[in-house]
């Protein structure tokens, strides 16, 4: 009985003898068996591209587009961008800060070439906004508040209360800085000129004066009365004082039960992709929120 046990013994360290040194042919001596860790040496799916600083200033360039190239290079591959409003080369990166709507903020996505992964980053381009609204002057709503650089959470930024002292909103033909027409807007372009009440140091709009001086020419204007109007302003911020410029829609209703759900829906969606500035799938940008709609009613 003991011979045959230790014969079993023989047979079982024979067998494992052979499997460790099978297991050394495969595996040499200093090696593991561990599936081999990722190259991290290998580039990533996709590099973000990078502008240098955020914050896109526009500057005067004696009428020449302003651009910006992004300064790494994340390889070959296409860029895309959301909401709607940024001019930017789907094949480069490069913006043109020029063409571009100020004041808002952008996400940019670089997708690599052979690559279905999408990298992103932020960009602002400087300057003010005004968002989509409603405004009931029944409730006080009157005051339209500038946004500055993308910015939603409202602080004074121009004006005695502000930053930037040197801020100038409504700007018309004067020559401010000595240096010609060049960067002047054209005459009769003023927003006060067409009643659109624009407090010239900080930006805000009285909604409620604007009407009652006349914006929808009469105190009891129909229903869909829109009236479109272009501010041009100056900031002392990184712009150095260039000449920026919005384009502003206005309209009228009575009351707010007259104003269609459609324009509520459409406002609304314009402000939630503002604010969060997602992208739900690569196809499914945010719609243009240029120029800012202001609906303006008299009663709740």
């Amino acid at each position: 009985m003991k011979a045959y046990k230790f014969y079993l013994l023989f047979i079982m360290a024979t067998i494992l003898f052979a499997c460790e040194k099978n297991l050394e042919d495969v595996f040499p001596t200093g090696t593991t068996t561990n599936p081999p860790k990722t190259d991290t040496t290998q580039p990533a799916v996709c590099t973000p591209p990078d502008y240098g600083d955020s914050v896109l200033c526009y500057q005067w360039q004696g009428g020449k587009d302003y651009k910006v190239s992004p300064v790494n290079n994340p390889g070959k591959g296409k860029y895309i961008s959301t909401p709607e409003g940024l001019d930017i080369d789907g094949n480069t990166g490069v913006i043109n800060v020029t063409k571009s709507e100020s004041g808002l903020k952008y996400k940019v996505g670089f997708i690599r070439e052979g690559y279905q992964d999408t990298c992103f980053t932020t960009v602002i381009t400087s300057g003010i906004n005004y968002l989509d609204g409603i405004h009931v002057l029944s409730d006080n709503d009157t005051l339209l508040l500038p946004v500055y650089n993308g910015n939603p959470t409202y602080s004074p930024v121009c004006g005695p209360n502000g930053s930037l002292n040197g801020c100038e909103f409504d700007d018309d033909d004067d020559d401010d800085n000595g240096n010609g027409s060049g960067d002047e807007p054209s005459a009769g372009f003023s927003c006060n000129a067409k009643n659109i009440r624009v407090d010239t140091k900080t930006g805000v709009i009285s909604l409620k004066r604007s009407v009652l001086d006349g914006l929808f020419g009469t105190l009891n204007p129909s229903n869909g009365k829109t009236v479109n109007a272009t501010l041009y302003y100056r900031l002392d911020d990184c712009s150095s004082g260039a000449l920026r410029k919005i384009d502003l829609e206005f309209t009228y209703y009575s009351k707010l039960s007259d104003v269609p759900q459609g324009l509520i829906n459409d406002i609304n969606d314009i402000l939630d992709g503002v604010l969060n500035l997602l992208f739900r799938t690569n196809k499914d940008k945010v719609a243009n929120p240029r120029p800012p709609h202001i609906v303006v009613v008299a009663n709740r």
